[in-house]
């Protein structure tokens, strides 16, 4: 950016700052109590009510303290965040995405709290578990909750299941047979497009998880030095992937489609399965003429302990090292790791990040129920996963662009993991 823009970007910001709370409000002197400032990105309707009345709760449990809560969007939070911070003006709890561009900025500036303590005394490791924690803060360390997740697996099509007399297979050996079932049948196995690259990337990604171990995936995300992308199983992982595109197991031509037509083809009832996250269930209930239901990618047989999932939290709530109200603040953050919390999202069918049982939400829909027993299912197996992209500033163009490349048998698996390899060791 050229330095006269970026002044004069300063001078339009000034305002705003000074207006998001104040200096004096978000240090939290007021003459009634204190006053904790939150900047969040639940604009929406209804996620916009849940945070309100989480709010109400916690004032209400804690007499004297003020929650001055002001809502954006993603993007407007990102544009001012670290700025107004860096400045002393900024929130004393806020959402901040994760990976290296932001939440890996903030920790390197010594911006936010380190809530490592605070995990294990106040119970969050055993509420979230660790793993879940981990992909909250940043390079193994503790540093925010999330309030809502996200899981990737398969919606599938039970009509067409009953049809082919079909059911969920508990090993990976047991989808290959179903898919080849599918296929034999003349259906289409897995819905699928790939011409927006982040949709093979889970794709790939999915099978990575299963094939390899908890360490070797963790080893991947941890940003310290070595071939962590090298390992045999990322290999295998992109070979099996090439051999059920051989197989035709996909959309024909799915290069060409984007993700939202995708999700439209599937819709007309002639794939079985549609890999993808937990986000588009409202679409599918609304949108599907039949019953769907969702089930993980399941391990292969020999290694069943490989359980895990693609997915994490949601954007995370942190703390602004400098607030002048750090108990407050932390108490805030304990009521959202709370079961209680966690039903709040749930009823309205969001996936809460604290993994609860159906049970708990006894009105909800069928394929709900569905995503909530199997989060809760990987998290106890500490199996939740990664989306793989945040690793490195440019790893989603890289990977993208990669499993596009390997679909499409224009690279081979040994050049696929180099691609990885070189991008994570140009950064780390």
């Amino acid at each position: 950016m050229k330095k006269y823009l970026f002044a004069a970007l300063c001078v339009l910001l000034i305002p705003f700052f000074l207006t998001a709370g104040g200096s004096q409000e978000a240090a939290g002197i007021t003459e009634d109590g204190v006053t904790l400032v939150m900047w969040d990105q639940f604009y929406r309707g209804e996620e916009n009510t849940i945070m309100e009345k989480i709010v109400r709760e916690y004032e209400q449990q804690n007499a004297g303290v003020t929650i001055q809560r002001d809502a954006k969007t993603l993007d407007d939070l990102k544009l001012v965040l670290q700025m107004s911070v860096q400045a002393g003006t900024g929130p004393d709890i806020m959402q901040l995405n994760q990976g290296e561009a932001d939440m890996g900025a903030f920790v390197k500036s010594d911006l936010i709290a380190n809530l490592n303590e605070q995990a294990v005394s106040l119970g969050w490791e055993d509420r979230l578990t660790k793993a879940n924690l981990k992909s909250m803060g940043y390079k193994g360390d503790y540093y925010g909750v999330s309030v809502t997740g996200e899981v990737v697996g398969f919606f599938y099509n039970k009509a067409l299941f009953q049809e082919l007399g079909l059911t969920i297979p508990s090993t990976l050996e047991e989808l290959e047979v179903l898919l080849a079932k599918v296929k034999d049948a003349g259906y289409t196995p897995i819905n699928f497009g790939n011409l927006d690259g982040w949709t093979g990337i889970h794709e790939w990604s999915s099978l990575q998880h299963v094939m390899t171990t908890r360490s070797e995936l963790d080893d991947m995300m941890s940003g310290k030095s070595g071939a962590f992308w090298s390992v045999p199983a990322n290999k295998a992982s992109a070979d099996k992937l090439v051999s059920w595109v051989e197989k035709g197991y996909f959309t024909k031509d799915f290069s060409a489609i984007g993700y939202d037509d995708s999700a439209t083809v599937f819709y007309q009832g002639d794939s079985a399965l549609m890999l993808t996250g937990n986000w588009l269930q409202g679409e599918i209930d609304a949108n599907a003429p039949f019953d769907a239901g969702f089930f993980l990618l399941p391990a292969p047989a020999a290694s069943q302990e490989n359980l895990k999932a693609v997915g994490g939290p949601g954007i995370p709530f942190v703390i602004n090292k400098s607030t002048k109200h750090m108990d407050e603040a932390v108490a805030f953050l304990d009521l959202l790791t709370q079961e209680k919390t966690a039903v709040k999202w749930a009823e309205s069918a969001m996936l809460p990040a604290l993994p609860i049982s159906e049970s708990s939400v006894p009105n909800s829909g069928e394929l709900f129920r569905d995503i909530m027993k199997c989060y809760k299912q990987v998290n106890e197996n500490n199996g939740i996963g990664y989306f793989i992209d945040w690793i490195t500033p440019t790893f989603y163009d890289t990977s993208s662009a990669s499993v596009q490349e390997l679909m499409a048998q224009d690279i081979d698996s040994d050049t696929f993991v180099k691609n990885l390899q070189t991008d994570y060791n140009d950064f780390y």
